[in-house]
């Protein structure tokens, strides 16, 4: 055996060989590598993360260095593993849950100490742990984690979805949704949601019976824009014996009494006849109605939660929506942003509709990380509902994972400025032309350096620096 170097604790010899080894060979086994790869120093900032970290964290591995790695993960792991690595200056094994996406996750954090004995920098690398092998982990705790436990964030998914009854968001902007709700929760006041189609308003109003006083009582939705007026009146206030030719002899009993002591949901409320509006008023306000073809006065105690992606203040203003109406029904306004405006959502989204379609059809698919970029830099026109039938549709066709992005289709490619050939590039050219195409559009849009770094979620310097890189004809104009 030869000399022993002190710093590395290798043979010299074999120490030359390594270093002979071109250092892009390093590079594509580190950046390749399937497995997690993170890489901090001794305070805690992170240095390398490899881009299999993408389908974990949603994130650019390029956008993670340079964080601090207690606050970064800060809520997405349990239990937690890296102070105990640092503090007993060893090799930590744990079975972690990352809470974002709900999967179990073998760890292996590893201290690298310089020559006085300090931690110089700590490699982690992680697995995600396959359900239909039996394994045993060592754990950091004594009681069994469960795998594929998630922290209580909730999946907005379709407006039609009766079969998810989960919200799954960690966005900023989504949080605040959830909180206003709960800050609402025990009054009465209507509430009106909006936003596009496919955002998961009928979920929210779910939400909202769910977390109010009213939780045990009835819960009715009706879709506004889907049944003709003279129906929807007779299905909102029902209608008396023999109210009209063919009408049952029994009556009908019409949501608005049924919803009684509880919540109805009003979905496209926009879409009502001025003579309906007018009934629905005066159930807001006096909690009263008459059947269709009754004499009797009825009294109902329910909540209002209207939802619509029209224009509802420019449908007053064309009189073809009652300004009462509207102001009765805004008492607290909720606006559900679309999908591409809170991009943070699509990585959780993902994870859950994977897990769900993957026990639905007995498969175990999962997208690569090139493919996960795709998904999180595309702009789903279609929402929550577009990503939930894409993933369902995936799940489906696929034979196995994980799912290459010449799968996905062509129109994510086109939509995230990515011709075929760019399968062939590096995966730094992938993010880099979907940051650069985000970057135009966002200056394009506000021509404020300050905008786009709110728009992005970036510093005012960056912002700066990348809008001087990609945007100089722009600047011109």
């Amino acid at each position: 055996m030869g000399k022993i170097n002190k710093e590395f604790g290798i043979d010299e010899e074999y120490l030359e060989y390594l270093r002979s080894i071109p250092v892009d060979v390093y590079i594509k086994i580190l950046e390749n590598c399937s497995s997690d790869v993170y890489v901090m120093d001794k305070e805690g900032k992170i240095i390398y993360v490899n881009p299999n970290s993408i389908r974990h964290y949603g994130v650019d591995p390029k956008e993670m260095i340079g964080q601090n790695n207690y606050s970064f993960r800060k809520g997405k792991w349990t239990p937690t593993a890296l102070e105990k690595c640092v503090g007993e200056k060893r090799t930590v094994f744990a079975e972690q849950n990352y809470l974002l996406i709900g999967k179990s996750v073998s760890t292996v954090l590893t201290p690298i100490f310089d020559k006085d004995g300090e931690i110089e920098m700590v490699v982690t690398i992680a697995n995600e742990i396959p359900e239909k092998y039996d394994m045993t982990w060592r754990k950091l705790d004594g009681e069994k984690s469960k795998a594929g436990s998630r922290s209580k964030t909730h999946t907005i998914e379709a407006e039609d979805g009766k079969d998810d009854d989960e919200i799954v968001g960690q966005s900023y902007i989504f949080c605040k949704i959830l909180l206003t709700i709960k800050k609402v929760s025990e009054s009465d006041v209507p509430i009106l949601l909006t936003g596009e189609s496919g955002v998961g308003k009928t979920l929210i109003a779910e939400y909202v019976h769910k977390t109010s006083l009213r939780a045990s009582k009835p819960f009715w939705a009706i879709n506004c824009a889907t049944i003709p007026e003279n129906l929807l009146e007779s299905e909102l206030f029902g209608y008396a014996p023999h109210a009209f030719t063919g009408a049952s002899a029994k009556g009908k009993v019409g949501l608005v009494e049924l919803a009684d002591g509880g919540t109805l949901f009003l979905d496209e409320i926009g879409e009502m006849a001025p003579g309906l509006q007018a009934k629905l008023l005066d159930v807001l306000e006096n909690k009263r109605f008459i059947q269709v073809g009754g004499s009797e006065m009825k009294h109902v105690d329910i909540r209002i939660v209207a939802a619509t992606n029209a224009n509802l203040e420019k449908l007053v203003s064309e009189k073809k929506f009652r300004s009462d109406l509207y102001w009765r029904i805004n008492t607290i306004n909720i606006e559900i942003p679309a999908l591409r405006e809170r991009r943070e959502d699509i990585l959780p989204l993902t994870a859950y509709f994977l897990k769900k379609y993957n026990k639905k059809y007995g498969k175990d698919i999962d997208f690569s990380p090139k493919s996960m970029a795709i998904l999180i830099a595309y702009d789903w026109p279609g929402n929550i509902r577009q990503l939930k039938n894409l993933i369902e549709r995936t799940v489906l066709l696929s034979t196995s994972g994980p799912v290459a992005p010449k799968e996905l289709p062509e129109f994510m490619i086109e939509g995230t400025a990515m011709a075929e050939e760019t399968y062939k590039e590096s995966y730094d050219y992938i993010l880099e032309s979907v940051g650069k195409q985000l970057i135009r559009e966002s200056y394009k849009k506000h021509r404020n350096m300050k905008k786009v770094a709110e728009d992005l979620d970036i510093s005012h310097s960056k912002a700066f620096r990348l809008v001087s890189e990609y945007c100089k004809d722009l600047m011109k104009k």
